[in-house]
């Protein structure tokens, strides 16, 4: 999947009703991909970008900050208000037409300026807690809480300092007792930890009770999918506010009856996956009460639904409950959805190999779901085997035979397996500049849909995924992967991508761990599919859940314990794309 070219400049928006627009910003560059400083002042007056160079359909708005996914063609626009085009820090520096990895040394944009080096504050000290009496329960230390999609973290405590990411509805960090400032924020800065500052605002609570904290209190795994996500079916399913009365429900759902009827036939086929056991339904839902709304998002407390999915749609759960007959799961948007009305997504079990000494390249990935290993008798004919499983990791040697018109690669254990049914992924020939000692780098190859790590010349794991749908093609025109050497410049945990281009409508909500890396291309879990190994995006670089998790762990810049996002200038890993 890729997303609108806007979405560099995503990370430092701030929602307005649902969808993002740019606000009043300097964004200051020090070279022609990234900027050294990126100021924003206190959103007061949304300015809207201009329109991209091949204009897309305008986003819809939907519940919860999504990141416009393109049809074909969207660029990025000729500039974004305060910056010129020169400077735009979506563009990379190393796509002259030469490939990156022949260059003796490294650009400017590669290399890290201690842009993101966060500033020295001279802070008044705090004093230091009074010792608690003896034999007296210790006192939770002080947290701040986010009721937004989206609260932000600053580096400094003033609105015009650089973000450094930000937290999600539900999400609760340690806090300083005391604010460290109230500049244009009369309930003050607090410092949370590891590093930042937040603004208290209605975007935050001071108290870990707020009902929206409270509804929003499960978190995301960091392994495999970071929820249980099911995908719409037709007709899609409303979203409702509370548990809804039988009566409700039929006034909601006027096929309500055919619709548990066609539920229940699904639910007898070999290939229903069912929902996960259900929860007891919370304090929160009991009685009809509604639930919270967001900060920031309107909600009529009479209000049954706010509305309906769309088709093609995908969401994660924070709960699934029995009521009235019916099972119901809470989105991270904080609505209810029946999940008859849903497909429950079986997670892709396919994953990569890590290499170490024993186990490293080259490694053939089996690509044909008919595999055979075959051995070699004491004659020298290759004779067939047990099967091998479609997408399995095999090391390989160097040794290649050929018998009755066929190559066969051999494997470490001596067997052999087919050439024309694996695709072989080897270490590079010749190291890239930027592959110096210890540092973190991605090898992606469009054509062979393969993803190797790197620190320094050391891989460290290899995988199947799945690129653009249209090859090599021109990024710009096709859905294809951009080529070249870039950096990761914000990560996301999960986040929306939605797209009405005619046709080809979806809204995936909290896509899993989303690393963009220019403009809107991205490293980013898929949950919708399992072909890793075939092209099949809109240019964004799609991995299997238990891929993307360990990926998302492993790159820079690190995402902080409790946080939803974060961002950098130039720390993030490198990302080489390339034919």
């Amino acid at each position: 999947m890729r997303a609108r070219g806007l979405i560099f400049v995503s990370a430092f928006l701030v929602p307005s009703a649902g969808v993002f627009f740019v606000p009043k910003e300097q964004l200051t560059a020090v070279s022609t991909f990234l900027s050294t400083q990126i100021s924003a002042e206190k959103p007061v007056a949304p300015t809207p970008t201009e329109p991209p160079a091949n204009p897309a359909p305008k986003p819809v708005q939907v519940p919860g900050p999504s990141i416009h996914v393109q049809g074909v063609g969207t660029a990025m626009p000729d500039s974004i208000p305060g910056q010129s085009s020169s400077q735009d820090p979506t563009r990379d520096a190393t796509q002259t037409g030469a490939d990156p990895s022949t260059y003796t040394t490294l650009p400017a944009a590669l290399i890290d300026d201690g842009s993101d080096d966060l500033p020295a504050l001279e802070l008044e000290p705090e004093p230091p807690a009074p010792e608690p009496p003896k034999n007296s329960p210790k006192s939770d230390k002080p947290t701040l809480s986010s009721t937004a999609r989206e609260t932000w973290v600053f580096a400094e405590p003033r609105w015009a300092s650089r973000k450094l990411g930000y937290l999600r509805a539900g999400a609760s960090v340690e806090r300083k007792a005391k604010p460290a400032g109230f500049t244009s924020c009369p309930e003050g800065w607090y410092k949370i930890k590891p590093h930042g500052y937040v603004c208290a605002n209605e975007l935050t609570s001071l108290d870990s009770n707020h009902p929206v904290v409270v509804a929003s209190a499960t978190r995301p795994k960091s392994d495999g999918l970071p929820y249980v996500y099911v995908m719409g079916r037709f007709p899609t399913p409303p979203f409702y506010t509370r548990l809804p009365s039988k009566a409700e429900q039929q006034k909601v759902e006027n096929d309500l009856a055919n619709a548990l009827r066609k539920a229940a036939l699904l639910a007898k086929d070999p290939s229903f996956v069912a929902p996960p056991e259900p929860d007891a339904i919370p304090s929160f839902l009991e009685n009809g009460s509604p639930l919270p709304g967001l900060a920031n998002t309107f909600r009529p407390r009479d209000a049954v639904t706010v509305g309906r999915a769309r088709v093609r749609s995908g969401f994660a759960l924070l709960g699934t409950y029995e009521h009235e007959g019916r099972r119901f799961g809470l989105t991270t948007d904080l609505t209810l959805i029946p999940l008859d009305r849903t497909r429950v997504v079986k997670p892709s079990a396919f994953h990569g190999v890590k290499l170490d000494e024993t186990v490293n390249l080259p490694m053939a990935f089996v690509r044909s779901k008919h595999a055979f290993r075959y051995t070699q008798t004491e004659t020298g004919a290759i004779v067939r085997g047990e099967p091998i499983a479609h997408r399995e990791g095999v090391p390989i040697t160097d040794v290649v035979k050929r018998a009755g018109g066929v190559t066969y690669l051999q494997a470490k254990d001596g067997s052999f397996v087919a050439e024309e049914q694996v695709v072989r992924v080897d270490r590079f020939k010749k190291a890239p500049a930027w592959a110096t000692a210890g540092r973190k780098w991605v090898d992606v190859s469009i054509l062979k849909q393969s993803l190797v790590a790197y620190e320094g010349e050391k891989p460290v794991y290899v995988t199947l995924v799945s690129t653009g749908a249209d090859g090599i093609g021109d990024p710009k025109k096709t859905h294809s992967t951009i080529q070249g050497a870039f950096l990761i410049h914000t990560k996301h945990v999960t986040v929306t991508m939605d797209g009405d281009t005619a046709g080809d409508e979806f809204d995936f909500r909290d896509v899993p761990f989303v690393q963009y890396f220019t403009e809107g291309f991205a490293l980013h879990a898929a949950y919708w599919h399992d072909e890793f190994g075939t092209p099949r995006s809109h240019g964004c670089v799609n991995l299997a859940p238990i891929d993307a998790a360990w990926l998302f762990g492993w790159t820079d810049p690190p995402v902080p314990e409790g946080w939803h996002a974060a961002l950098s200038l130039k720390r993030g890993t490198l990302v080489y794309t390339h034919p």
